[in-house]
């Protein structure tokens, strides 16, 4: 687990996050998280370097097989099969 930021607002997150910020509520470290954004697992940044939550939390879903049943939701570049966990997943 990374290590918390300093003066970490537990009770209320921002909507946009930094780098270190997003990977933390990730649950990963900041390389970590830099490769995930890279082979498209999470978002990329904005213009301005920072990451939308929204936007962490349906990659974070995706990538746990929920899938959200609105398209318009859903980035196109997302809509693959979920991880089957050790189940066979049909397609």
């Amino acid at each position: 687990m990374p290590k918390q930021p300093a003066n970490w607002p537990a009770a209320a997150l921002p909507r946009r996050l930094t780098r270190e910020w997003a990977a933390f509520y990730c649950g990963v470290s900041p390389n970590t998280f830099d490769a995930k954004v890279k082979a498209g697992e999470y978002p990329k940044p904005d213009q301005d370097g920072r990451y939308d939550l929204k936007l962490l939390d349906q990659a974070i879903d995706r990538i746990n097989g929920i899938v959200c049943d609105d398209p318009e939701q859903q980035p196109e570049s997302w809509a693959v099969t979920p991880r089957s966990r050790g189940r066979r997943v049909s397609a």
